[in-house]
């Protein structure tokens, strides 16, 4: 079944955190493994690019909320609800058990889940993990366009322990983002601490680049940004991260650089990203 060819538009699909099976169990994995899987998704063409930190305060108003979530503590999430109020069509969620990463969708138009059971292993940099998934979503429907496997595929270089670390570095991150006014520094020690642990990952790289980006030292988020870019090619996060240090940096050339390539990797429109990027230029550099 083709659960999203005949929808007018694209469809959005939000990836949640991944819970420890016990809240005793919790470390960091859980969130990791779902930034991973958010940074897969978006390479799925068929879908609405959406990314979980950009609603978090909706889902969970409270930062409580959010903790019991992440250790598993957490009320069942009211789903149907969430998607006509959000407009979400998939959820992806759910818990780590070992080394293996339970995952449930659920589909608000059906009212349905889709369960399976994936294996991951930092062994294989998390290809093996990333393909079963890429499977899972064909299996359901949610077509994963073939030409953009490969750039999703990048080598995910990194330890159990530093997924751990990477994972709570995220955390630190989804807090302050969502749960301060922003007007204090983000504490940069969680992602210096996964940058030390896997410095060829991806995950972590970028996750420095954002903790520079939210402290406003936009030269150091650019290089953090950089060597995101240069292990995951296809990572349009750390792009988009490349654009707004451009804007900031008052570099109009670079921001209009990393705009197109981040619609170039995503098949969209070149021409209307950097028309988009030079709205934004005017509106802080005028």
């Amino acid at each position: 079944m083709d659960r999203i060819g005949n929808e007018k538009g694209k469809l959005r699909f939000i990836v949640l955190p991944l819970q420890p099976e016990t809240p005793e169990q919790y470390d960091g994995a859980g969130l990791a493994l779902h930034f991973l899987l958010g940074n897969t998704a978006v390479l799925n063409t068929n879908l609405k690019e959406f990314w979980f930190g950009w609603r978090t305060k909706k889902l969970f108003p409270l930062r409580e909320e959010l903790a019991a979530y992440l250790v598993g503590q957490n009320k069942p999430l009211a789903f149907k609800q969430l998607s006509e109020e959000q407009k979400i069509r998939f959820w992806l969620y759910g818990r780590v058990k070992g080394e293996v990463a339970a995952l449930s969708i659920y589909d608000s138009a059906e009212d349905s889940h889709s369960d399976t059971e994936i294996r991951f292993s930092p062994d294989d940099h998390l290809k093996g993990f990333r393909q079963a998934f890429i499977r899972q979503l064909s299996g359901y429907g949610i077509a994963f366009p073939e030409e953009m496997q490969p750039k999703a595929m990048w080598p995910e270089k990194i330890s159990r322990e530093g997924l751990d670390v990477v994972g709570r570095a995220l955390e630190s991150f989804y807090y302050y983002s969502s749960y301060t006014d922003r007007t204090g520094r983000i504490d940069l020690v969680p992602f210096e601490k996964a940058v030390t642990l896997a410095p060829e990952s991806f995950m972590a790289q970028n996750l420095l680049g954002w903790a520079h980006y939210r402290n406003k030292e936009y030269k150091q988020a650019r290089a953090g940004f950089l060597r995101a870019v240069l292990v995951n090619a296809a990572g349009t996060g750390a792009m988009s991260g490349l654009m707004w240090c451009g804007i900031f940096m008052q570099n109009k050339d670079e921001a209009l650089y990393w705009a197109s390539r981040a619609a170039e990797v995503r098949n969209q429109d070149v021409a209307q990203a950097r028309q988009k990027t030079i709205k934004r230029w005017k509106k802080y550099n005028t």
